[in-house]
């Protein structure tokens, strides 16, 4: 069985790459839920873009239909440089600096975890097993219970005369000594 894979990139992104590398490196190689946890909660501005670009690649995923997106992992993260944005900056005496504007191209890719994807299968099959046990189970009582029902058990009437004795018991008024 082969895993299914899913990618998302972005293009000419206005973020230096490797300040966007510093994030990437965070998520390489986890779970899809943790890779968004960590996300939502970084304090960096490519964690916001690199947080839409999984969403869009666990959404190609299930376009590409597989079963659990709870099995996603990101397997692959990788910033690549784009091309520079230019402008010129006056300075004193004729001169002029150039002010580079860096842009970043980001590719996540997710792939199923086969590892996972067994694991969830056996605690399903073991799951059903439980059910499928406790259904026959109460089938069984439920057939024994109608058995019951038209034989009372021996010593149950002597249990519940002794019961109604103790209520009764409980009920009736103290009785007060008399005292000379």
């Amino acid at each position: 069985m082969e895993a299914i894979e899913a990618s998302a990139t972005l293009r000419f992104y206005r973020v230096s790459p490797y300040k966007t590398r510093l994030v990437a490196d965070m998520i390489r190689g986890r779970k899809v839920e943790d890779a968004e946890k960590i996300l939502t909660f970084t304090n960096k501005r490519g964690a916001q873009v690199l947080l839409k670009l999984l969403k869009s690649a666990v959404a190609n995923a299930e376009e590409k239909k597989v079963e659990d997106t709870g099995i996603l992992a990101v397997s692959q993260v990788w910033v690549n440089g784009g091309p520079c944005y230019r402008r010129n900056m006056p300075r004193a005496r004729g001169r002029s600096d150039i002010i580079r504007h860096p842009t970043s191209h980001i590719t996540i890719v997710v792939k199923e975890d086969l590892a996972a994807k067994e694991e969830e299968a056996k605690r399903r099959a073991e799951e059903e097993a439980k059910k499928a046990k406790k259904r026959a189970a109460k089938k069984e009582a439920s057939k024994e219970g109608a058995e019951t029902v038209a034989e009372p058990k021996k010593g149950a009437k002597k249990a519940a005369a002794t019961k109604d004795k103790a209520v009764a018991k409980a009920k009736a008024p103290a009785k007060k000594k008399k005292e000379d």
